[in-house]
């Protein structure tokens, strides 16, 4: 855990990631949350690689490494924004385009573009429909899109 100096509200959480096969490219993603009562945490922006957590969900850490990594964490509560990946597979020349196009309609987005990561926060009052006709401009071979945390109805 790392407090933020210009926010003392805010801090990171570092999360221990599994690593198969040379993915994701780091062992650690680290996350910054608002700290609450009795050490509840409020994610503030979406996650690269951890799974199953969306920008306003409240965790409760179970476990931390010896390294003071997240091992383990479980839902307080859960947001109803849903969190999406892309992956740049070949390079692609419109995934910033889809980004922007994203950023109009409200959603937030984080990447690392020397892995080719972006992860994107869609907001409880949009809806998906909106977001999978810009995500249909990207194409199949080029990029690939997951959804690891779904919170929208389908």
């Amino acid at each position: 855990m790392t407090a933020h100096k210009k926010n003392p509200e805010l801090m990171s959480l570092k999360f221990a990631l599994e690593v198969e096969e040379d993915w994701p490219p780091f062992a650690v993603e680290s996350l910054p949350f608002t700290i609450g009562l009795a050490e509840r945490y409020r994610l503030t922006k979406p996650p690269l690689f951890v799974k199953d957590l969306s920008v306003d969900d409240v965790i409760a850490v179970k476990k931390f490494d010896s390294d003071g990594n997240v091992v383990s964490w479980r839902h307080v509560a859960r947001s109803k924004r849903t969190t999406i990946w892309i992956l740049r597979l070949k390079q692609n020349n419109n995934i910033d385009q889809v980004l922007d196009e994203l950023r109009k309609l409200g959603c937030n987005t984080v990447g690392l573009d020397q892995a080719g990561c972006y992860s994107i926060d869609v907001p409880e009052a949009l809806e998906m429909e909106e977001i999978d006709a810009v995500l249909s401009s990207l194409e199949a071979e080029r990029a690939a899109i997951a959804y690891p945390s779904m919170r929208h109805p389908e």
